[in-house]
């Protein structure tokens, strides 16, 4: 079991927040269009981030782990987040779309295994996928 912990800071400028990770900083803030000063990510497009970063996170760990002849050639992941708006203004991350690159020195089988253990073992698509509706679309 791991713990994480970031703080966040709201500062006086516009939707901006100063979250810190460890020695990591990160700036988080809304478009201007919505008050934001547009200084950096919104918390949508952070999460949208985490799904990625997870996914590239768990190939490592598999292409790494003792004995594995895994050669990754191309690893790439673009997600796409759509969100639902309710008339109390509230919001929701109602679907993601995970367009997942991935060519490998294994077979179409092996790759395919690759993949589907890969998935299976991103810590935040398997927090989210009950809440949130995931497709993916795989190309090699």
């Amino acid at each position: 079991m791991a713990i994480y912990n970031v703080h966040t800071t709201l500062r006086d400028v516009g939707s901006q927040t100063i979250n810190t990770a460890g020695v990591h900083q990160f700036i988080a803030d809304e478009p201007t269009k919505f008050r934001g000063t547009d200084a950096g990510p919104n918390p949508v497009q952070y999460l949208l981030g985490a799904v990625g970063a997870c996914l590239g996170a768990s190939a490592a760990s598999l292409v790494h782990r003792p004995g594995s002849n895994i050669k990754v050639e191309t690893f790439e992941v673009e997600v796409t987040g759509e969100t639902e708006r309710f008339p109390d203004k509230s919001s929701r991350v109602k679907s993601i779309h995970v367009k997942l690159t991935c060519k490998t020195n294994l077979d179409k089988a092996g790759n395919d295994k690759f993949i589907e253990d890969t998935i299976h073992l991103c810590t935040v698509h398997d927090t989210l996928k009950d809440s949130v509706a995931f497709t993916f679309e795989i190309t090699d």
